[in-house]
């Protein structure tokens, strides 16, 4: 999996992470979240997929993929020091 996103990718990822799904409409893709709609090109899909940010399920969805979640967990956790101030 290569790890470094460009902004546009990152921005996708906070996407879903945030409760957006992807959705298509006839040849275009948005992120749908209620009332807001979000365009999003196939090619910044791909992109991520390829990246093994995004994976496109059975049922033609794409999500974040399980590998990426936990990445992101690990990124985003408190770092544990020897030292601690007090």
């Amino acid at each position: 999996m290569k790890l470094k996103l460009t902004p546009t990718q990152n921005l996708c990822v906070g996407y879903l992470e945030s409760g957006f799904e992807v959705v298509q409409m006839e040849e275009q893709f948005f992120f749908v979240k209620g009332d807001k709609r979000q365009k999003v090109l196939p090619k910044t899909l791909e992109a991520l997929v390829n990246r093994g940010a995004l994976k496109y399920t059975t049922q033609g969805d794409y999500e974040l993929s399980d590998e990426f979640v936990e990445h992101r967990k690990k990124m985003c956790s408190p770092v544990r020091s020897k030292h601690t101030r007090h």
